[in-house]
C-alpha cells in the first residue's frame, strides 16, 4: 500500500508539471476606432450626468419605482443569480467529493420440517456503512478555464444589469417628456379651439351685418372642425404614452401613474463626447460583449484540455458488522488511481472544440459590431442634436414671420383687398407651427438624454447632485 501511494503521488507530480492549456489572446477583430467623432465641434461642455439638468422630484420617483418593479430588471437579476450559482458549482468541481452511506438489514427465516413439529425461526441482522471519495486533479487546467469562463459570464450579466438600468431610466424620462409634450399640445389646442370659436362668432356677426358672405362663415366652420378633430388624436397619444410608462415601470395599468409636471426641463450644457475609445470603458454593453468574448476563449481552452488524458483518484472504506458497536472495527479500504483518455469517440470531443471556436468567433464579431454600433449611435446623436437645434430656430423664425403675415392678411381682408381664405391659410399655419414647436422641443430634449445614454454615463437620480433649475416654460 505504501508503494502504491508513493507511486501515485509521483505520478501526480509528474503530470502536473506539464504545460497546461493556455487561453488565446483577445483581439478586437477588424474594427477600427476613429480618433474623434466627425460631429464633435469642441463646443460642448463637461457634465457628470444628464440628471444634473433634468433632476425632478416627480421624475426621480418614477425612475425609482421603475428600477424596483421593472420586468426587465427582475429578469436580469434572476439570470445573475443563476450565473452565481453556476460559478459556485464550477468552483466545487475543483474539490474532491466525499459521500457516505449507512444502513441496516434484518433477515428472518421460519422453518417447519414436519406436521408434528413446531416451526423454527432463524433470524439475523447486520449493519453496513461506507465512505467513498473521488477526485480528478485539474492537471491541464480544464476546470480552472471553465471557472474563469463562468466568472466572466457573471460579470457580463452584471454589466447587462447596469446597461438595462441606464436604458430604463432614459426610457422613463422620454415617456415622461412625451406625456408633458402631449398635454402641452392639448392645452394649446384648447386655446386654439376657443380662438376659432370666437372667430366664428365674429364672422357670423359680420355676415348678419352684411360685411361678410356665407363662404367666409363656412370656411371658418371648416377650420374649427379641423382643429377640434385633433383632440381625440392627442388624447390617444397621451393614453399610449401613459400605458408605455406603466409597462416599463412594471405595472399592468396606469392607475398608479400620476404626472403633474407641466414644464419641460432644460439641459443647459452638453456632455463632452471625448474620443470614441472612451466608449470601451464607459459603455456597459461594450464591456459585457468583451467579457463574453473572453469567456468564449476560456471555454475553447477548456474544450482543448478535455482532449487530453485525465487522472482519476478514488478511495473507499466499507464497514460491516452484525453489532452496531463493532461496526467500525470491521472494515475494508481501497485506493484507486487511473489514467483515462479517449481512443475513439467518433470525433465528438474535437467537434466540441470546433463548436467552441466558432462560438468564440461569433462573440468576436458581436463585440466588433457592438463597438461600431456605439460609435455610430454617438455620431448620429451629435448630428441630430445640432440639426434639431437649427431646425427649432428656423421654425421659431417661421412662426414669427407668419404672425406678421397674419396681421397684413387681416388688414387686407378688412379693407376688402383679399378674401378671408388668405387670412385663414396663414392662421391655420400659425396654429400648426405652435403645436409642432412643442413636439420638436420635446424631441431636442430627448436627443440630449440619448447622447448621455450613448456615451455610457451611468449615474442614477438618487445621487444628490446640485442642479440649476430652468425657469423656461416652453
Amino acid at each position: 500500500m505504501k508503494r502504491f501511494l508513493c507511486a501515485t503521488v509521483m505520478l501526480i507530480l509528474l503530470i502536473t508539471g506539464c504545460r497546461t492549456i493556455e487561453v488565446e489572446k483577445e483581439h478586437s477583430g477588424s474594427i477600427k476606432i476613429p480618433e474623434r467623432y466627425s460631429g464633435d465641434d469642441d463646443k460642448t461642455q463637461d457634465a457628470d450626468t444628464w440628471w444634473t439638468s433634468l433632476v425632478n422630484d416627480e421624475l426621480n420617483a418614477l425612475i425609482a419605482h421603475a428600477l424596483e418593479n421593472s420586468f426587465d430588471i427582475k429578469l436580469i437579476q434572476a439570470r445573475l443569480s443563476q450565473a452565481q450559482a453556476s460559478l459556485a458549482k464550477q468552483k466545487a468541481s475543483l474539490l474532491p467529493e466525499l459521500d457516505y452511506s449507512f444502513g441496516g438489514q434484518k433477515k428472518g427465516t421460519q422453518v417447519k420440517t414436519s406436521r408434528s413439529r413446531s416451526s423454527v425461526y432463524d433470524g439475523s441482522h447486520s449493519w453496513d456503512a461506507s465512505l467513498t471519495s473521488s477526485w480528478t486533479p485539474d492537471i491541464w487546467g480544464e476546470n480552472r478555464a471553465l471557472e474563469q469562463s463562468k466568472q466572466l459570464d457573471m460579470a457580463a450579466i452584471t454589466n447587462d444589469l447596469t446597461y438595462t438600468r441606464q436604458e430604463l431610466a432614459a426610457q422613463v424620462s422620454e415617456a415622461w417628456i412625451d406625456i408633458i409634450s402631449t398635454r402641452k399640445k392639448m392645452a394649446v389646442l384648447k386655446s386654439q379651439v376657443e380662438l376659432n370659436e370666437t372667430q366664428l362668432d365674429l364672422q357670423e356677426l359680420r355676415y348678419a351685418n352684411g360685411k361678410a358672405d356665407a363662404l367666409d362663415v363656412s370656411q371658418q366652420r371648416e377650420v374649427l372642425a379641423q382643429i377640434r378633430s385633433q383632440g381625440p388624436l392627442l388624447q390617444r397619444q397621451e393614453k399610449i404614452f401613459l400605458n408605455t410608462l406603466a409597462f416599463i415601470s412594471g405595472e399592468s395599468s396606469t392607475a398608479g401613474i400620476n404626472i403633474e409636471t407641466q414644464r419641460f426641463p432644460e439641459i443647459d450644457v452638453m456632455p463632452s463626447p471625448g474620443i470614441p475609445s472612451d466608449l470601451l470603458n464607459n459603455r456597459p454593453d461594450i464591456q459585457a460583449a468583451r467579457q463574453r468574448l473572453s469567456s468564449s476563449l476560456w471555454e475553447v481552452a477548456a474544450k482543448k484540455a478535455d482532449l487530453l488524458p485525465s487522472l482519476n483518484l478514488s478511495a473507499r472504506a466499507l464497514f460491516s458488522s452484525g453489532q452496531l458497536d463493532l461496526l467500525f472495527s470491521n472494515w475494508i479500504a481501497s485506493l484507486t488511481a487511473a489514467i483515462t483518455g479517449p481512443i475513439f469517440d467518433g470525433g465528438y470531443k474535437q467537434a466540441e472544440v470546433d463548436r467552441a471556436t466558432a462560438a468564440a468567433q461569433e462573440q468576436l464579431h458581436l463585440y466588433a459590431q457592438t463597438v461600431a454600433r456605439s460609435i455610430r449611435q454617438v455620431e448620429d446623436s451629435l448630428v441630430t442634436i445640432n440639426t434639431q437645434d437649427d431646425f427649432i430656430k428656423l421654425l421659431e423664425e417661421e412662426l414669427e414671420l407668419a404672425r406678421l403675415t397674419l396681421i397684413d392678411a387681416q388688414l387686407q381682408y378688412w379693407n376688402g383687398k383679399r378674401s378671408y381664405l388668405n387670412y385663414l391659410t396663414v392662421f391655420i399655419r400659425i396654429q400648426n407651427l405652435e403645436r409642432q414647436l412643442i413636439g420638436e422641443k420635446a424631441t431636442a430634449l430627448k436627443e440630449r438624454i440619448n447622447l448621455y445614454r450613448m456615451l455610457g454615463f451611468a449615474s442614477l437620480p438618487n445621487e444628490k447632485t446640485p442642479i440649476k433649475r430652468s425657469n423656461v416654460n416652453e
